[in-house]
C-alpha cells in the first residue's frame, strides 16, 4: 500500500509544462519502491539503481542499463550528459522520467552531480520535456550530507518528499471493516510501515498477519543482519544491543551491564541506532516534578523490529525447528496481549490528536505527550492550551481495568505534583464495576472503551 498523497503530487509535477527535479526519500517498509513503480507505469521511462562502486564502474554500469532499456546508440566516450540529453531529445511524442533510485551513491563519489542534473533540465527549462526524479532510503544521509553537497542549487529542486509512517487512524480508515481489536493488534505489530499493508483484507486477524511475516523470517534466517540496515558495521554488536533493548526502555548504565560494552562506546552505537531510525531516546512530558521521571531511557523505535528482537531472533532455531504454527502457540501466544500493552498507549494518543485536529473535544489541545515516571501509574498526559493537565493511563491485556489502577493514577498526579484535575483512562476489556460507579460520581474521571469510542 503506497501513500497516494505523495503520488498524486508527483504525478502533478509531472503533468507540468516544465522540466523539474524531484526527490523523494524515506524507508522502502513505507512503501518507497511501490510510490516509485505506480509513478514510472505507463510512462516514457528510465530508471536506474545506482550501487556502492567507483565513478567509473558506475558509468559502465549505467551505460549499460541505459542500452538495454532504450535500444539507444552508445559510444566509447559517452557520459552522463550525452545520453540522457539523446534521451530527453529522442522525439517519442511523451514527457520522459529519469529515476535515479538510490541515488546517493552517485552523489558520494561524485559531489557535482547534481549539478550536472541542473545544468541538463536548464537547457530544456520550459519545454516540459523532462523530469527528474531521485530517491533514496538513506534519510540520514539526504537530511544532512545531501544539504551540504547541494548548497545554493537547493532553489533549483521543484520538490522534496519524505515518506512518513502511516498514523493508526490512518490505518483504521484505510481498513474500516476490519474489527476494532483487529486494528489495535495488526497496527501494534506492523507499526505505520505501509509496504507490510499489502496483504491485509477485512477478513485479516493478527494471528495470520502475524504467521506470514514468520514464515518470511524463516525463510531469511541467513542473514546475520538481523533488521540493521544492510551497509552497518559490527552487525553483531548491534544484534546484541537490540536483544537486550528488546523487553522495554532501558537506561544506559543497566544497557552496559547487560551488554558488557564500554559506556563511550555503547553512547556512539546508540547514536548509529537512532541515527538508522531502529532506536529512539524516551522523553517524557515536562510537567509535575521532573526529579520524579525516568531520564536516559532508550527503547526500540518500531513495534515490528521490537517484536522481531524480542520473539524471533533469540529462538530462531525453534522457529526453523517447529514451524510458524507450533512457534507462535509456544512463544507468542500467551505473551501477545502484553506486548500490545506497550502500544496501545501510543495509539490511544494518536486517537486524542485525531480528535483535537478535528475539533471534537471541548478545549484546546496544546501538546501530547508521553509520562515515564518510576510508578508506570501515567501513560501519556494531555496539555490543555492553559497549561492543566490530563492524566492517562491504559491497558489492553487486562480483562478488566481495576479501581485499583484509577488510584495508582490518582497517587502519582498528587506525589509528581502535576497540575492535573482530570485522569482519563483507557481499557480495551473494559472496567470493574467499582470503577464504573467511581466515574458517576467523581468529577474529572472519564473512562474510556477500546480505541476511545466513547469520545467520538
Amino acid at each position: 500500500m503506497y501513500q497516494k498523497s505523495v503520488l498524486f503530487f508527483l504525478q502533478d509535477m509531472f503533468a507540468r509544462n516544465s522540466s523539474d527535479i524531484a526527490i523523494l526519500y524515506g524507508q522502502r517498509a513505507q512503501g518507497l519502491g511501490e510510490i516509485v513503480s505506480v509513478f514510472s507505469k505507463d510512462k516514457d521511462c528510465l530508471y536506474y539503481t545506482a550501487g556502492a562502486f567507483s565513478i567509473e564502474m558506475q558509468r559502465r554500469i549505467f551505460i549499460q542499463e541505459f542500452h538495454d532499456q532504450t535500444k539507444l546508440p552508445i559510444f566509447t566516450n559517452d557520459d552522463y550528459d550525452k545520453l540522457l540529453s539523446s534521451y530527453i531529445n529522442e522525439d517519442s511524442g511523451k514527457k520522459k522520467v529519469v529515476i535515479f533510485d538510490d541515488f546517493q551513491y552517485l552523489m558520494k563519489e561524485e559531489r557535482t552531480f547534481i549539478n550536472f542534473l541542473s545544468s541538463l533540465l536548464s537547457r530544456h527549462g520550459n519545454t516540459g520535456k523532462a523530469m527528474l526524479l531521485l530517491v533514496s532510503d538513506d534519510i540520514e544521509w539526504v537530511e544532512n550530507d545531501m544539504i551540504k553537497i547541494i548548497g545554493n542549487r537547493s532553489s533549483e529542486i521543484s520538490g522534496v518528499i519524505k515518506l512518513k509512517d502511516y498514523s493508526a487512524t490512518q490505518f483504521y480508515q484505510a481498513f474500516e471493516g476490519l474489527p476494532l481489536s483487529e486494528v489495535i493488534g495488526i497496527y501494534s505489530f506492523l507499526g505505520g510501515k505501509s509496504a507490510y499493508y499489502n496483504d491485509i483484507t477485512p477478513e485479516s486477524r493478527t494471528r495470520d498477519v502475524i504467521m506470514r511475516q514468520l514464515s518470511a523470517w524463516a525463510d531469511d534466517n541467513r542473514c546475520p543482519f538481523g533488521m540493521l540496515p544492510r551497509d552497518i558495521r559490527e552487525p553483531m554488536l548491534y544484534n546484541t544491543i537490540l536483544l537486550n533493548m528488546a523487553k522495554g526502555p532501558v537506561k544506559l548504565a543497566d544497557l552496559h551491564k547487560m551488554t558488557l560494552t564500554d559506556s563511550a562506546k555503547l553512547s556512539v552505537y546508540l547514536k548509529v541506532l537512532i541515527k538508522s531510525g531502529i532506536v529512539e531516546k524516551v522523553t517524557s512530558a515536562g510537567v509535575g516534578k521532573s526529579e520524579n521521571t525516568q531520564k536516559g531511557m532508550y527503547r526500540i523505535k518500531e513495534p515490528l523490529t521490537k517484536f522481531y528482537y524480542r520473539f524471533v531472533l533469540p529462538h530462531m532455531s525453534s522457529l526453523l525447528l517447529l514451524g510458524p504454527d507450533r512457534f507462535y502457540r509456544r512463544f507468542i501466544e500467551n505473551e501477545l496481549a502484553s506486548f500490545i500493552d506497550e502500544t496501545y498507549p501510543l495509539l490511544c494518543m494518536e486517537h486524542i490528536r485525531w480528535l483535537a485536529d478535528n475539533r471534537k473535544l471541548n478545549f484546546t489541545v496544546s501538546s501530547i505527550e508521553e509520562y515515564h515516571d518510576k510508578t508506570d501509574a501515567i501513560d501519556f498526559v494531555i496539555i490543555a492550551a492553559g497549561g492543566s493537565a490530563i492524566a492517562c493511563k491504559c491497558s489492553y491485556s487486562s480483562l478488566h481495568m481495576s479501581y485499583r489502577e484509577y488510584e495508582k493514577a490518582a497517587e502519582a498526579v498528587r506525589k509528581n505534583k502535576i497540575n492535573c484535575d482530570n485522569i482519563w483512562l483507557f481499557a480495551a476489556g473494559g472496567f470493574d464495576q467499582k470503577l464504573t460507579i467511581t466515574e458517576t460520581v467523581t468529577p474529572g474521571l472519564k473512562l474510556i472503551d477500546g480505541h476511545g469510542q466513547k469520545l467520538r
